[in-house]
């Protein structure tokens, strides 16, 4: 006979997929019931038992092999069943993609522990069918911690997470796993701050974070990009013990990186026990993608000292640290290396790399080449790179003749037609940049707004363009007044693309309503530091806020 303790195990083993450890469980009960009927002299009874664990094995191994018709022959033929050889059953229909019999079972099935109900659940939510999931969860008659975790993971991989976050509330007690399910589900629907927001909420309920629970904290801190927000969460990484953790460790390096501090990173990357290839793609990718080309070869080079093969993603990060600092022929040799050295073929990401690469350093035709000759069909955003190239170099022709590319696929991108305005505008052909307007009219294109966000003071402050809504406005505008004239002043800018910019100011009316996000959020950060606090600017830190802002208002990718 089988006890309700191997009984729950066995069951627990079947949801989580641990069909090896079931088959232990099995030949350990066997071998429990055989003693027990050899002690017991209760040789009729123990039969029985040992060919209800038996034949379960038997359908199980069926299951497993793809066979799932000739379980259920062992099914039907057995005398007796227990709940572990329906479980079992259930299981290999899921596992052999047959929920409707599944389903049949289920529902034949005399007594339905909490253990089958939420099997059933989990075996909708692998088929991503999330509704009849939630129904059969509703009509549940005994309802457990597993149960209600198992309903709020699929209302989450659905991307319901109002939903989600309901049920979540509702469960008696929820348990680690529970926190777990619900912050990572929040953090991967875009809900960074309100993942965050429960996770200090599960610390303040007592509940002990797991592993999976910190990675979700830290990736919810990376997407905000705050760096008092993620010091603050590894603060309790440190705390609780899990600084050596390499999961959690590379989702750190991870989050720093994406908050820009790269001393912390290096910290956490310093005091890990030992590194996987994330460790060293997180690092070359963190590097290379922030304009640090030396950097990131050097990780590079050290990846492959220590006995690790690079893949896809470190010679994508160590493209960027080309591409960044101008290495063109590093950038040639490492693009050629994958193939040549380790049988990597290139993805569009690395080609859009190389592309990058040589339009920034003017190589237009090279960019060109690789645009017409990759192994796929380039999609707009390689034209855009390349059409950007044009618009820095002043190359009118090629520029053109990209923009009608990018045009062809996407007829209301203003970008691209703005990029041709001010390459039309360097070369003074002002008639075709007026009937070069009013095409855009004509398609009603409109540029897409742009959003920048700077922290001061612990406080993201986030930016729209054209935007009046902030609670600081009074002391930002006058800010960003004073640099424009200040930069009006104090820097020569090329005169056609100076014209170019105060047309469009003139046909949108208040020049100041027309800034760019980025450069609000720049003139947020001077001001907010200053506000309250009297605080003497050197004129030659001036003189460099504005030589760059106005090189990124001018040269912006």
């Amino acid at each position: 006979m089988i006890d309700s303790f191997h009984n729950d195990l066995l069951i627990t083993l079947i949801m989580i997929d641990s069909l090896n450890n079931g088959k232990r469980v099995i030949k350990s009960v066997y071998t429990t019931t055989k003693l027990f009927c050899t002690r017991n002299a209760c040789s009729k009874n123990c039969a029985k038992n040992e060919d209800v664990v038996t034949l379960t094995k038997t359908i199980s191994d069926y299951s497993l092999k793809g066979e799932v018709d000739h379980a259920r022959k062992v099914f039907d033929q057995m005398g007796h069943r227990d709940s572990v050889s329906w479980n079992v059953m259930i299981k290999g229909y899921f596992e052999n993609n047959r929920i409707g019999d599944a389903r049949e079972l289920f529902d034949e099935m005399p007594e339905k522990s909490p253990f089958t109900w939420t099997s059933m659940i989990m075996g909708y939510t692998k088929e991503r069918k999330t509704h009849i999931a939630l129904k059969l969860f509703i009509v549940m008659p005994c309802k457990n911690v597993v149960s209600w975790t198992a309903i709020v993971t699929a209302l989450c991989q659905d991307s319901q997470i109002e939903d989600a976050w309901r049920l979540f509330k509702e469960i008696p007690e929820p348990n680690s796993i529970s926190w777990s399910t619900i912050i990572s589900g929040l953090q991967q629907n875009g809900l960074a701050t309100k993942s965050l927001d429960v996770f200090k909420e599960m610390l303040l309920a007592g509940v002990q974070p797991t592993s999976h629970s910190f990675t979700s904290a830290l990736a919810a801190s990376a997407d905000l990009a705050m760096l008092s927000v993620s010091e603050q969460v590894y603060s309790q990484v440190l705390k609780r013990g899990f600084a050596r953790n390499i999961h959690i460790g590379n989702s750190s390096i991870s989050m720093f990186i994406k908050s820009g501090s790269f001393d912390n990173a290096s910290r956490v990357y310093m005091g890990l026990p030992w590194r996987d290839s994330v460790t060293w793609n997180s690092m070359i990718m963190g590097y290379g993608q922030h304009g640090f080309g030396i950097e990131a070869i050097m990780f590079f080079h050290q990846m492959q000292k220590a006995r690790f093969l690079p893949d896809s993603i470190s010679f994508l990060g160590v493209l960027h640290g080309c591409t960044h600092c101008g290495f063109i022929e590093e950038g040639k040799q490492y693009f050629q290396s994958m193939e040549m050295d380790y049988n990597i073929s290139p993805g569009p990401e690395h080609y859009a790399s190389m592309v990058d690469l040589f339009s920034r350093a003017g190589l237009l035709r090279e960019a060109h080449d690789i645009v017409i000759r990759m192994p796929f069909e380039p999609t707009p955003v390689f034209w855009r790179t390349l059409l950007n190239g044009c618009r820095i170099w002043g190359n009118l022709g090629l520029g053109i003749h990209v923009a009608e590319k990018i045009l062809e696929r996407e007829p209301y991108n203003s970008s691209a037609s703005l990029m041709v305005i001010e390459i039309l505008a360097s070369a003074g052909k002002w008639k075709e940049v007026m009937e070069m307007r009013r095409q855009m009219k004509e398609r009603e294109a409109r540029k897409e707004l742009g959003c920048s966000w700077v922290e001061v003071k612990g406080r993201n402050h986030i930016f729209t363009t054209r935007d009046e809504t902030h609670p600081e406005l009074d002391h930002i505008y006058p800010t960003l007044e004073l640099l424009s004239y200040n930069m009006a002043e104090c820097v020569k800018l090329d005169e056609g693309t100076l014209l170019v910019d105060f047309m469009e100011m003139a046909q949108n009316g208040l020049q100041l309503l027309c800034v760019k996000s980025s450069e609000r959020a720049l003139c947020s950060h001077i001001g907010l530091q200053a506000h309250g606090t009297f605080q003497k600017v050197l004129t030659l830190e001036i003189h460099f806020i504005l030589g760059l802002l106005s090189f990124t208002s001018v040269y912006r990718s």
